[in-house]
């Protein structure tokens, strides 16, 4: 059962989101935005429901700074949330998962991180598209959907056997062509190749 919660910032306490407002307007030139707000969502797996109650008040969030959600009320805005690449390192998500352990070591959450966007103005679509463009680092995240998944455990495909290539010092200049050309590889120039 995967679990999911948002954590907002309570008002007066809106600093970064306000900032990113101000240089979408400033910096995009995009006058029809209204308001931002920004909230980490967090979504967990193999751990216990009374175990999450307890950790969205005390990992998750600070209550007396931040707001809980089960839901974004979006009152018509544009919606967007933001993931790291499989592969990135997702420090929130993995900070989440250690303090998870230190408050019950039996259990071996998988916890994973988005930062969802809210929208609000009269924006075009090509403005929420460099919205999101000056939001999303391609380098390091994504946009992610924002449907609960069934699971967040990654299943990996088991690798085929790496090939064992015999004789392969041993093949002159044709057998070296053949070789790149059975194997797909770039096209290399045999003129400079030389062979013992």
């Amino acid at each position: 059962m995967v679990y999911r919660i948002y954590v907002e910032k309570k008002q007066g306490l809106t600093a970064e989101a306000d900032a990113l407002r101000n240089d979408i307007v400033n910096l995009l030139g995009i006058k029809g935005l209204t308001g931002l707000r920004l909230l980490n969502r967090y979504d967990a797996e193999q751990l216990d429901k009374d175990l999450f109650d307890y950790c969205t008040k005390t990992v998750f969030s600070e209550p007396q700074l931040d707001d809980l959600r089960e839901e974004i009320p979006t009152d018509g805005a544009a919606v967007f949330a933001v993931e790291y690449l499989p592969g990135q390192f997702d420090q929130r998500a993995d900070s989440a998962e250690q303090c998870v352990k230190l408050l019950k070591e039996t259990e071996e959450p998988v916890i994973k991180t988005a930062t969802t966007y809210v929208i609000s103005g009269s924006l075009t679509k090509e403005e929420l598209d460099a919205v999101k463009a000056f939001c999303i680092n391609p380098v390091d995240s994504r946009e992610t959907g924002m449907e609960k998944p069934k699971t967040l455990v990654t299943e990996f495909a088991e690798p085929a056997d790496v090939r064992i290539l015999d004789g392969f010092t041993t093949l002159d200049a044709d057998g070296l062509k053949q070789l790149y050309d059975s194997l797909g590889l770039a096209t290399v120039s045999y003129t400079h190749l030389t062979l013992p």
